[in-house]
This record gives structure tokens, sequence and C-alpha cells, in this order.
């Protein structure tokens, strides 16, 4: 069997896969959710209206649009006329051991049957087209190199999330970079530092933007552009309207528009875009894009661009289903998932392997397009908090590495619902303010972090969940008593030498029998035993848990 058959085998049985991860993944998580409003206001002095739905992240049987037939186990050798005139052979991806053999073979592409469309001198890489498959299959035959063709996967900006997602959904507002502790005064946060936004481009007219210095990049040469997605995260990042200001106003960005009018694009676009935007000093790259193919370009463009000393942050996706988008799930990419003003993870954010951080993502106010404000949801926006954020300490701490600088947020965010690191909220939930005071003594922050229900423990119509207390501040906490109370029930418990950043949880248990799917309200309440509280807002929590069928 020739190499490009093989190749071709592979790309249908890794098709067939990712269809049936996709039919699973629409089987949704289910949580338990607090009662909360629902906003849909989407600009706080206009009632504007968001876009239209984007449609969910891109399927490769779904992009191909042509039905693919998967050879059974027992199917040795491949038809060659199944590859004549095949979507796949368009768009594939050719990586070469060195810049030498990836010379030679563009010298010979058009006489082996190939056109060239695209290259990457930086990643070895060519991206191109079968014109000729018996000339191609020739060429892959004798060459003594390992070098396979990949398909060239499709990328995206996020789904916005659909309405039903967002019920239940605390929003933020415009109060998101208070709620994760941003001080008010911050201009200068951000300055000498270039972040690089790689999404639809960015609307350089919109007033959100005024004095905020922008260089841009197209990509795409051309074609239909929509900056709203891209418009909304340069203005997390560093809007400096008083009203809506990012959180790192005075760094600089680099807006490279890899992304088509649709929020569409593909893997080795993003690639160059990486690494040009590495190329060009970048000490951040904001990827608020994602897809369901594992490429091999495009992680090899995130490696290129760690080794040159850039950040990438990325987001998990918005199906809220088992599986992270690539680039998020990448070694060496800060994949960012999204929770509501409650705390708790967004019902439409994917969660498991790749999730690193979380951050504000729901009814964000931001700007949009043509001078729009609107309320933005998705682990997009929860993204561009992230970079954001590492922007700001970028500028602060210039005698950190970045990875210290990672290490930071991790170190000292907020714990969320299940303790530990754990696949819905990876090391927390972002607190920028926790990371300013880390060095301030004896500021004392007891928080309830949550309650958190573990699936496989719920036996017997029987109910157990954890309530969790952590200490948010500087200073040793003793004495702290912690009250719950549920259906009449009221429970009191002591913790005692609480470290700074410790969390420790208490077990109970609730008796659901007959009453799944009913709501079940929990109130608790923290009280510092002669310690006055910086932050009282985190003392007490009320919420609604429907119990599970």
């Amino acid at each position: 069997m020739t190499k490009l058959k093989i190749m071709f085998n592979r790309l249908l049985i890794g098709f067939g896969l990712l269809l049936f991860i996709f039919l699973v993944f629409k089987l949704g998580k289910s949580f338990t959710k607090d009662s909360s409003e629902f906003v849909q206001t989407l600009n706080p002095q206009e009632s504007a209206e968001l876009p239209e739905e984007m449609v969910p992240l891109s399927n490769p049987i779904k992009d191909l649009n042509v039905e693919i037939s998967l050879p059974s186990q027992t199917e040795r050798e491949l038809d060659l006329s199944m590859l004549v005139d095949s979507p796949i052979l368009e768009d594939l991806t050719l990586g070469f051991a060195t810049t030498q053999s990836m010379q030679t073979f563009l010298a010979q592409a058009e006489a082996n049957g190939f056109r060239v469309r695209d290259r990457s001198a930086e990643l070895k890489t060519v991206r191109l087209r079968v014109l000729d498959l018996d000339q191609a299959s020739r060429y892959f035959d004798k060459m003594e190199n390992e070098e396979e063709p990949h398909y060239n996967y499709r990328v995206r900006s996020p789904e916005l999330p659909r309405a039903e997602f967002l019920e239940g959904e605390k929003s933020f507002g415009a109060n998101a970079d208070q709620w994760i502790g941003v001080p008010e005064e911050r201009n200068d946060w951000g300055r000498g530092v270039k972040v690089a936004i790689l999404d639809s481009g960015i609307d350089l007219s919109h007033s959100n933007l005024d004095g905020v210095s922008i260089e841009e990049i197209d990509m795409l040469g051309g074609g239909s552009s929509s900056r709203g997605h891209g418009t909304a995260i340069a203005s997390i990042i560093s809007g400096n309207d008083s009203g809506i200001m990012g959180i790192a106003p005075s760094a600089s960005l680099l807006s490279i528009r890899v992304l088509d009018g649709e929020g569409q694009g593909d893997s080795f676009t993003v690639a160059k875009g990486i690494v040009e935007a590495a190329n060009r000093g970048a000490q951040v790259i904001n990827l608020s894009l994602g897809g369901t193919g594992e490429s091999i370009v495009l992680k090899n463009a995130v490696d290129y661009a760690r080794a040159q000393g850039s950040l990438v942050v990325a987001a998990v996706g918005n199906e809220g289903v088992s599986g992270v988008s690539y680039p998020a799930k990448f070694d060496h990419v800060i994949g960012v998932t999204s929770v509501d003003a409650n705390g708790r993870q967004s019902s439409f954010a994917n969660y498991g392997e790749g999730v690193d951080i979380a951050a504000p993502g729901v009814g964000v106010f931001t700007a949009w397009e043509d001078e729009a404000l609107v309320s933005f949801s998705g682990t997009s926006s929860a993204t561009a908090f992230i970079s954001g954020a590492l922007a700001s300490e970028i500028s602060r701490n210039p005698n950190l590495s970045s990875d210290q600088v990672v290490d930071l947020l991790y170190k000292y965010s907020n714990e969320s619902e299940k303790p530990g690191f754990d696949e819905f909220t990876g090391n927390g939930i972002l607190n920028v303010g926790r990371i300013e005071n880390r060095n301030v003594p004896n500021l004392y922050d007891g928080a309830i972090v949550g309650y958190y229900f573990d699936p496989e423990e719920m036996k017997g119509g029987t109910t157990p969940f954890l309530v969790s207390v952590q200490n948010q501040g500087t200073a040793w906490l003793n004495n702290v008593s912690l009250e719950v109370e549920y259906r009449g029930v009221v429970k009191n418990y002591i913790f005692n030498n609480l470290d700074p950043g410790e969390t420790r949880s208490e077990k109970l248990f609730l008796d659901g029998s007959g009453e799944s799917g009913k709501g079940v309200r929990i109130s608790s309440q923290l009280r510092l035993s002669g310690q006055t509280d910086i932050y009282p807002e985190n003392n007490s929590r009320v919420s609604t848990i429907s119990l599970p069928d």
C-alpha cells in the first residue's frame, strides 16, 4: 500500500472517530446550577443585539460535505479511485525534517503532481493540493524521509452560547474586572508588552480602543470580514474607556487576521500567524479559536512560539462537552475555560484534559464592531481576560520569566467547586487581586468557594456533596465558623489553622428520594473570629441545586 493511500486510510478512520466523538459529545454533561439571573441586555446604554449565533466547532466530515465510507477492518487495500476528486486532497500539509529537504520538494512539486498553496520556512512545512494522484503516490513511495501528509484541519472562533446554555448563569456585566480583583487605577498596566490577537481582525475606529497601539497583519489576503469577535477580545485586553477598561490598557496589540467573515479558518494559516506573532516579539498570543483536529503543524507552531518566549493562550471551546478543542489541548498552551459571576464553570464550556485556568465568560460587557457595546459570553472572552492578566503581570514583574508569571496566575487562583486541580477549572479561577496583594501581610479573607456533587457517589437516593472553604488572604485563619442550612437543617463546623491559599471541605448529605429534578436551596455563611475580612462578599453563598434524575 502506498504512503498516500495509507495516509488517506488513516484520515478516513480518524474522521470516523471524530464523528463518533462529536455525537457522544452532543450527549453533553449534566451540571447542577445556581439559580440566578439571565441577563439579556447587551448594551449598557442601548438595547443592542448580539450577532446571530455561530455554528458549532467545525467537524471535518461536515466541512468536507462528502459521504465517506470507512473501510472494513479486513480490507487491506484501498481502491485508488476513492481518492480521485476527494476534497481531502485539496488541502494538505507536509512537514520536513530539514530546510534542504523542503527546498528539494518545492523545486520538484509540480512535476510530482502537487500544487504548493503556501509554505512556512520556520516550520519547514508546505500547504499543498494534489493535482495528479498517480504522480503524488509515486513520489511518496520513493522518498527516503518519513514525511507524511496531513489534513489541514478547520478551526474557527467558538460558537456564541445559545440562550438555553445561559439560563441559570449569572452575568458579569461591567463588573468582571472588579470581580477578579483588578484595581480601578491601572492605566500603566501592560506597558511595554505586546499581545498578539489571532482572530477576525479589529475595528480600529471603535472609541473603546482610542489611543491603543494596534498593528495589523492580514494573513488571508482580503475576502469577507467581520471584526466584531476580534474587537471584543481587544477591548477586554486593552480597552481604555473608563466604563469598559481592559485589564492591560497600555499594552500594544498585534492584530493578525486568520479567520474570515464567518469566523472560520484553517490550522496552517493559524500556525503561520503564531509564528509571525512570535517573530514580531509578542509576549502573549491570544487564540480565542479552536477546532477538533490535532494538527501537527499547529502544534509545531505553538512549540516554536514558546521557544521564542511567547505565552500562548487558547479557548477550550463552547460545546459544553468532555473534550477540549485544539490548540488549547496542546502542551505549552494555557487552556482557558469560563465561569459565571457565581464562580461556577459555565455549562457551555468544554472540560477535560487541557483545561488550565478559568476566567469570566458570561455576559461580559465589551466592545463590538461599528461602535457597538455588547454582552459577550463564551470561553473566548475568558481567554482574553487571561491574556490581559498575563500582559499586566509581565509589565509589572520584569524580573520574572514568562513561566514564573504563569505560575503566579495558577498559585493565586481561587478554588472552585471541586477541590484541587480538576478537569473543570484546572488550577482555579483567575484572581488578580490576590496576585497584587501577595506580599501584603496580615490580610484576612475567608471564602466559601462552592458546592461540589460527585456523580459517582450518588447512590440510593442519597446525594453527598462538599462545601469548600478557602483562605484567600495572606494571614493564617483560626476559629473560622461555617454554617450550612438546607431543608430546615443547620450544620455548624469550625476550621482552625487554615494556611493562606489552603482549601478545606466538609461532606454533607442530601436525601433526594423521590425528588429528582427538584430544586434544593442551600445557604452557607462563613464567619471569622476576631479578624476583619477584607472581602466579606465571598463569605456567604445561597444556591438552588437541582437534584439529579
